[in-house]
């Protein structure tokens, strides 16, 4: 009798260790798969609003000290000029169950895609102030392509016997070139423009230098109106854009044509 109680007591102590070793075990296992899922985080898209977001948050501008909560939108888009509205959303309602959501427009912005510059246009449009902002979010996202900016087009060589001599233009809202070409006839350098297409949107340029002042409407791509005035040794040429103009000036020079292209953003 003494003998089975003592064998039975072992038997009960073997039994309860091996179930305290396995409720242990257990959530051990569990915990550690929990945690190596929290590790894993997917890559992050963006789209061009939340690109601009990012942007914002990283300047200097006081709306985004004042105001933390801000959210983008974008007012108007080309390869020339993006404007941005920075605003703040408030409710009006004193019930949580029926909210009055108004939004309020603190700031806008617009960025020049070709200086890659930002510019805070609230107070004045004619006169902007830069912004200062964390420029490495541009080698960091590729916000031409998250924008659908089309890369500018590159000048094509001239394939005949006239030399060429271009020196680059920039400014804090222009771009474009300044060139000096080996011929005397403002004819063969504007004709040169259309075949080459040495200017942006040339084919609504006249296929024709015109004699006399004239001007046409244009009001397709962006394209307002587009002027000529033309004298005996100058061309200046008007293309005005919805967001911007661009400027074509041919002035002959002894044996030589000075070609000037610059484009203006608004």
């Amino acid at each position: 009798m003494k003998q089975s109680v003592i064998l039975f007591f072992v038997l009960f102590m073997f039994g309860c260790q091996k179930a305290s070793n396995h409720t242990e075990t257990t959530p051990k296992v569990k915990n550690a798969e929990i945690i190596e899922q929290k590790t894993v985080e997917p890559n992050r898209e963006i789209n061009c609003e939340e690109f601009f977001r990012e942007v914002v948050l990283s300047s200097n501008l006081s709306a985004v000290k004042n105001d933390k909560d801000v959210f983008v939108r974008i007012e108007s888009s080309s390869d020339e000029k993006i404007v941005l509205e920075l605003y703040v959303k408030n409710n009006l309602s004193e019930s949580s169950q029926n909210q009055q959501i108004v939004e309020n427009a603190v700031a806008w912005l617009s960025f020049i895609p070709a200086s890659e510059k930002l510019f805070d246009i609230t107070e004045d449009p004619e006169e902007p102030l830069e912004v200062s902002f964390n420029r490495e979010l541009l080698t960091k996202y590729d916000f031409k392509t998250l924008c659908g900016i089309q890369a500018k087009k590159s000048v094509k060589p001239v394939n005949n016997n006239l030399k060429t001599n271009c020196k680059e233009i920039t400014g804090e809202m222009l771009s474009g070139e300044e060139c000096i070409i080996s011929t005397n006839s403002l004819e063969a350098v504007y004709n040169e423009i259309i075949e080459k297409s040495l200017v942006r949107d040339s084919e609504f340029l006249l296929k024709k230098l015109p004699k006399i002042n004239t001007s046409q409407k244009i009001n397709k791509n962006g394209i307002v109106e587009i002027s000529y005035k033309v004298s005996k040794n100058s061309v200046i040429i008007e293309m005005f854009y919805e967001g911007g103009i661009t400027d074509v000036e041919l002035y002959r020079q002894d044996q030589s044509v000075k070609r000037k292209i610059v484009y203006n953003a608004d």
